[in-house]
């Protein structure tokens, strides 16, 4: 679900391959950690199933953010967040184009 605070778009609870707008996501914890994903545009390799952030996609090894806990990450725009676990919250942060350099763009 999201919902925009202001002019900040916020997203609650497990989302799923959300195309992410800007550079950055602040995302904070409530009673539980939550995993997250993050999946590359698809270009250049057009392999959108590739996660980036973990440096090899079948390690099956996803960053997590503990229980009451706000952390700010780099995700780029045009690329995918997943957030696995619930009961949290992923603002959007930073620009849409300061973190755009080395992600594909149409």
């Amino acid at each position: 679900m999201s919902g925009n605070v202001g002019l900040t778009t916020v997203y609650t609870g497990d989302i799923g391959n959300v195309v992410w707008t800007t550079d950055k996501v602040r995302i904070s914890t409530g009673d539980n950690p939550v995993q997250i994903m993050i999946r590359t545009s698809g270009k250049p390799n057009s392999n959108d199933d590739q996660m980036f952030n973990t440096g090899d996609p079948g390690s099956g090894s996803l960053p997590i953010i503990p229980s009451n806990s706000s952390m700010d990450m780099y995700v780029g725009v045009g690329n995918k967040l997943t957030i696995i676990g619930g009961n949290s919250t992923a603002m959007v942060i930073g620009t849409a184009s300061s973190g755009n350099a080395g992600v594909y763009q149409n």
